[in-house]
Formats: C-alpha cells, structure tokens, sequence
C-alpha cells in the first residue's frame, strides 16, 4: 500500500497507488483533495477487504520546478504525509508542438505473460472490450486530454499482423480526429497482409520496407523508420533505407526525432531481452544521424520497457506498452529550445486493474522492472548546437 509520483512536468504530476484504505479517503496536493477511496471493479482479486484498487490521479494547475507535498487523509487514520511530488522544470523557449506516442499495443492479443498465461477477468466476467483495444482507446483518450495534437504509434500496433487487428486500431485511433502515423513492429509483420498499405488506407501515415515517412511539425521533424523483418525479433535497416533515414535527419533546419520500433544497440552484443536493432545497423545509424543533424533524438518501442539512455551521444527513448504493466503512453512538449517526455499510467479504471494484474508475470519482477524510474519516464533535453558545439 502507497502512494507513487509516476509522472512529471512543468505544470502537473500523476499520482498512482496499487491500493489505499477504502471509503472516505483522499490525498491532498496544493490546496486540494482527491477521493481515492473508490472499491475496485468487482473482478478484481488483488486488493484485501477493505482497501481500493489500483488508480492514478492528475494534478495539474502546478508550478514549474517545486516540491509539492502529497497527504493521505483517510478515517480512522491520522494524517499522514505519503509522498513529495517535484514538478520538471520546461525546455528553453515557447512551446510550439504536442504530440503523444503509444507503443506495443497489440490489438487482438487473448492473453499476457510468456512463461504463465495472464487472462482478462475484466472480458470474461464483465463482458468488456478485450483489453488491448480498451487500454488503447484510454490512452487516446487521456493523451487528447493532455492536449495531443498529434498521435503516433511506436509498432506492434496489432499481435499478428492481420488486417482486422489494424483497422481495428486504426478506427479508435481515428476517432481523436488527430492526424496519426505509425511505424510497424515485428508483430505488424508476421502475417500476410501488407499493414502499411492496410493503415494508410484507414487514414493512418505510415512507414514501411517502401521508405520512411517525414512530417514536419512546428519546431520538430518527426521520421518514421522501418526495422522489423518477416520471422524475426531482433531488427534491421536496409541500407537504403538506412541513407534515407539520414538524408530526412540532415534535410530541416531544425531538431529532429526519430520513430523506429527497435531501440537502437549501445554494444556489440544485447544484454536484454527482446534483441534490439542490429549491432552494425545501430552503429551506421545512430553515427548518420548524429553526423546530419547533431539535434537530434530516438523515440522506440519493442522492449515493453521505459528506459533513457544515449547511444553514441544520440539520445534515446524506449517507451512500454499500452496494455500491459504499468500500461502507459508518452507526451511530448516541444519547445524552441528542446523537448519535455512525460510517460503516464493510464488511469482508466477498468485499464489500470487489468494492468496491475499483469506486473505479476515473472514472479512479480514485471512490475519493477519495466516501468524504469522517474527521470526514464519524465525528462527535459535541450537541442543541441546544430553545428555540434
């Protein structure tokens, strides 16, 4: 039982717990209270008589840059101080785009967890949508809140790569009425159907073994790669493909962000599971780029994990998946002069009860392991000089 900050930005915090005294309880924050005591759905078995299930809250309207105590008030118990929230600090400049990014959604899995099957007790006994599509539309809607003026999807936008499991995805996603582009994971390519074609003509722009996509919003250059190959997990780059990624990089004036579905390699050999993108295939890109436009960054998926890290002096960032432990989606805020990452839980409750219950796969390491930490999660970084410097 605890109170968690799980996200940061410059002006709100996301709060979350997997269970709170139940009742007439609320956490309060900047001169506000919060209820939190709510009962969890009636399928969940996680949480002890007497307590709430899981939940997130959003608590906005803060300042940049301060400490923020968080209080538990709940009867029959005193008052206690639970947590400290720090709001980031904002990227140099005005703010000039949003976009969000969901990863790994898997539209049409059955079930969670590689070694012990994980099923939905929400679907069987409550008759709701399977929950891939679920976790995905609450994170649509959620990042729309948020203020997403642009949705894009990090690959394995479907489990296996059939034409329905896209549409499917594309026709939620399109009910945001936002302009969305996607990339296409291992999954999206282990089926007969070509899903690049499929999601373009549902409205979605995206990359495929034809060629990146490039669009161009205010303040930033999003390029959208390929890297999944048919019957494998570990990815690649043509080298076609690959110049042509570093031609897109080199060809604006300003920052650019990269959308690929494999995580670039740091080393020779991989030192986590699920394999990344090739060792030589990582090294030419990430030197391309950095060489074209030293602004320059890495958005990926694949790993189901949040991470941080620079490869080779480009940044990167791995963000997990909609639907499974902690079931999160990433917001971007660019500025003039940089780009702020917060990565939310969703907090939809019939979401985050189906995602608690999946941080139980392998013998609980799941849930510690693929949420990373705080500055994984939330982070500010500032473009660099374009000449280097």
């Amino acid at each position: 039982m605890g109170v968690n900050v799980f996200a940061s930005e410059p002006g709100a915090v996301q709060l979350v717990w997997d269970r709170l005294p139940a009742g007439d309880t609320t956490l309060e924050i900047a001169g506000r209270a919060f209820p939190v005591g709510a009962p969890p759905p009636e399928w969940y078995r996680l949480a002890p008589p007497g307590t709430s299930g899981p939940g997130a809250v959003v608590v906005d309207g803060l300042e940049p840059s301060r400490d923020y105590d968080v209080t538990l008030v709940a009867e029959g118990r005193p008052r206690a101080r639970v947590a400290v929230a720090r709001t980031a600090p904002p990227p140099p400049g005005r703010p000039l785009a949003r976009f969000a990014t969901f990863s790994d959604c898997h539209v049409g899995e059955t079930h969670f967890g590689a070694v012990r099957r994980i099923s939905d007790p929400g679907e069987e006994a409550a008759g709701l949508d399977p929950y891939p599509l679920r976790a995905l539309r609450a994170a649509r809607r959620e990042a729309q809140d948020w203020g997403a003026e642009h949705l894009v999807v990090r690959g394995d936008i479907t489990r296996h790569g059939g034409s329905a499991e896209a549409v499917r995805a594309a026709a939620e996603l399109g009910r945001s009425g936002l302009p969305v582009y996607s990339v296409l994971g291992n999954h999206d390519v282990a089926g007969r159907s070509d899903l690049a074609a499929v999601l373009r003509r549902e409205g979605v722009a995206a990359s495929g073994p034809d060629g990146p996509v490039a669009v161009d919003l205010p303040g930033v250059r999003l390029v959208l790669g390929h890297t999944p190959v048919p019957g494998q997990h570990r990815g690649r780059l043509d080298r076609s493909h690959l110049d042509r990624l570093v031609e897109l990089a080199g060809g604006t004036a300003g920052p650019v962000v990269l959308v690929l579905h494999h995580p670039p390699r740091a080393g020779r050999l991989p030192t986590y599971y699920p394999p990344p993108l090739d060792a030589a295939d990582s090294r030419s890109l990430v030197e391309g780029v950095r060489s074209a436009n030293p602004a320059a960054m890495i958005l990926s998926g694949h790993t189901h994990r949040t991470r941080r890290y620079d490869v080779a002096g480009v940044a990167v960032s791995e963000v997990g998946s909609t639907k499974d432990f902690p079931g999160q989606w990433a917001g971007y805020t660019v500025h003039e002069g940089g780009i702020a990452q917060t990565a939310r839980r969703i907090g939809s409750p019939d979401v985050i009860a189906w995602t608690q219950i999946t941080g139980r796969a392998l013998g609980g390491i799941w849930s510690r392991w693929s949420p990373g930490r705080l500055r994984d999660r939330c982070w500010t970084y500032c473009w660099p000089d374009r000449r280097g410097a």
